[in-house]
């Protein structure tokens, strides 16, 4: 079996959606923010932090190179895996590209009370920077997706149904 990849904004769910299709398949799950975090030992937001963004992208194509090795493997990556071609490339070839797609205030909404994401830091122009990121990144996640799903009013069981039910029939 190839590994299901799923792709999407930050709070579009990639990683609760990623758990429940591996519990429902027993398969593995990883996620290539938690690989980098394991890795160096520092979160997400210290690496933005004392690294730069730049440095971050490149410890995110390391955890993408490594994700892709995988074979029957539900992988939920950072939201701006998308950003890198090469990336992408990988992770499609080692599988179904899942993008979780979420507007503007669903993924606001979801954010909300979470510190943890750097890019989103700035409280007051949360809002302003989730709109700029999606109009940024909305081309790439449809690009690179072989099945898009709006996460909508939809639960964590339904999204991994549905992509299981589309793995199925593969």
């Amino acid at each position: 079996m190839n590994n299901i990849v799923l792709i999407g904004m930050m709070g579009s769910g990639k990683t609760s959606v990623g758990q429940a299709i591996s519990q429902k398949a027993n398969l593995p799950f990883i996620d290539t923010d938690a690989m980098i975090e394991g890795s160096t030992k520092m979160t997400i937001s210290h690496i933005f932090e004392q690294y730069g963004e730049t440095y971050f992208r490149s410890l995110e194509a390391e955890a993408a190179q490594q994700a892709a090795l995988h074979i029957g493997t539900v992988i939920a990556t950072g939201g701006g895996i998308i950003l890198s071609p090469q990336n992408m490339v990988l992770l499609g070839v080692s599988g179904l590209v899942v993008y979780l797609r979420g507007n503007t205030s669903q993924l606001y909404e979801r954010t909300a009370g979470d510190r943890s994401r750097p890019l989103l830091n700035a409280a007051d122009k949360r809002l302003m920077k989730i709109e700029e990121l999606l109009v940024q990144r909305e081309p790439l996640y449809t690009q690179y997706s072989d099945l898009i799903l709006d996460i909508g009013e939809a639960s964590v069981d339904e999204l991994s149904e549905i992509v299981l039910e589309r793995v199925k029939n593969e």
